[in-house]
C-alpha cells in the first residue's frame, strides 16, 4: 500500500487554495488535503490529538492571528516543531522573510503573479517535498 500525507493548505484566499489543491490532486490517492482560511482555524485544527499534517503552506497575511503567529506556535510545539512550514505568501519583504526563517519556516517563497505559474510551483513543492526529502513522521500514524 502505498503511504499517505496529510497537507494542510494555510491561505484566506478561495482562488490560492483552489489552485494549490488542483497541483496537489494529480495524485490525489496520495495527498490527503486539508485547508484553513484564516489563523484561528489552522490553530483549533491542529490542537486536536488526531490531526497532524505532513507540510503546511502557509501564508502570512490571514485574519485573526497572521501566519507569523501560527508559524511560532508550531515551532514552540514539541508536537509539531518537526512539520516543514512553507510560507507562501504575496510578500517579498526583507524583514517578512528574516522573521519567518527566526520563527522556523523550512521555505519562503512569494507567490508568483499568474495561477499558472503557483500551480507549476506547487507541482515543484510537492516533488520535492514527497518524492526527494525525507519528511520526518516522528512515529505517529
Amino acid at each position: 500500500m502505498e503511504q499517505t500525507y496529510r497537507v494542510l493548505i494555510v491561505d484566506d484566499d478561495p482562488d490560492d487554495q483552489f489552485l494549490i489543491k488542483i497541483a496537489f490532486e494529480q495524485e490525489s490517492e496520495k495527498f490527503i488535503l486539508d485547508i484553513a482560511s484564516d489563523g484561528n482555524e489552522v490553530l483549533t485544527m491542529i490542537q486536536t490529538p488526531l490531526f497532524l499534517p505532513d507540510l503546511i503552506l502557509l501564508d502570512l497575511n490571514m485574519p485573526f492571528v497572521s501566519g507569523f503567529g501560527v508559524l511560532q506556535y508550531l515551532k514552540e510545539s514539541p508536537r509539531h516543531c518537526h512539520i516543514p512550514v512553507i510560507i507562501l505568501t504575496t510578500s517579498s519583504q526583507p524583514d517578512d522573510v528574516e522573521q519567518a526563517y527566526r520563527f522556523g519556516a523550512n521555505t519562503f517563497i512569494t507567490k508568483p503573479s499568474s495561477h499558472q505559474e503557483l500551480t507549476r510551483l506547487v507541482r515543484h513543492l510537492r516533488v520535492y517535498w514527497f518524492e526527494l526529502a525525507t519528511i520526518y513522521t516522528a512515529g505517529i500514524r
